[in-house]
């Protein structure tokens, strides 16, 4: 079952394996649970892919209302394949079929309200606050108020120490590899680095950035943390 404890750390006066980074990374997970909790969010640490996918399906009732935000994390671990499998309510393919722009835009507004919202994480500081960004915001407006329930699934790769470091992630590391995955020409997809002054219109990903600093809602929102391989960007 998926649990807020890590796991040991390493002895002091050697040299650390990449493994064993990762598992001192985990010893963090009980004070960023603690950080969490102060700012009404949950946190439930699954040890890989497939125990986060078991939460999800036990967590989720089968036919409830789902949305899902864009979240390579989410197709790592096999939920999207679970959302197409037609066990929830899924409102993202009706959304899909509309060609009218503005019915688009009203369908999607819709779904920021539905029962439960599952999405990525762009960074987490380990103060516990959590930072994304969109192009449009229609997911962010989900997360911040909209949605009935919200669970973000997060990699240990997205921890952060601080808001400073979460941005340059964003920037730098996550904004790049969307861009590109997109195959667009912003600043960061052609040089590999951010250029905020210089990157304007459509293409640009990074139109808002939300900073859940609190949950006044109790049980609404969940983080949960995956171990093992870094998941999304």
């Amino acid at each position: 079952m998926p649990s807020t404890r890590g796991t040991s750390g390493t002895s002091p006066g050697r040299t650390c394996s990449s493994a064993e980074n990762r598992s001192n990374v985990t010893n963090s997970v009980p004070r960023l649970a603690a950080a969490l909790a102060s700012r009404g969010v949950s946190l439930v640490y699954a040890a890989d892919g497939s125990e986060a996918l078991s939460y999800l399906l036990q967590r989720i009732p089968p036919g409830a209302r789902v949305m899902n935000g864009g979240s390579a994390t989410l197709e790592q671990i096999g939920f999207l394949d679970v959302l197409r499998g037609g066990r929830y309510a899924w409102l993202r393919p009706a959304i899909a079929a509309v060609e009218d722009r503005a019915e688009r835009i009203r369908v999607r507004r819709q779904a920021t309200t539905a029962d439960w919202l599952v999405g990525g994480v762009n960074a987490i500081t380990m103060g516990g606050e959590i930072v994304n960004v969109d192009g449009s915001g229609n997911r962010l407006a989900g997360y911040a108020f909209g949605a009935g329930k919200v669970i973000l699934v997060a990699g240990l790769n997205k921890l952060v120490p601080d808001l400073t470091a979460a941005i340059e992630r964003i920037r730098n590391t996550a904004a790049v590899q969307e861009c590109r995955k997109l195959a667009l020409h912003t600043p960061c997809a052609v040089t590999g680095r951010c250029d905020n002054d210089a990157c304007r219109g459509p293409e640009r990903q990074c139109g808002k950035i939300l900073i859940i600093e609190n949950e006044k809602i109790a049980d609404r929102m969940t983080v949960l943390l995956v171990g093992g391989s870094s998941f999304g960007f």
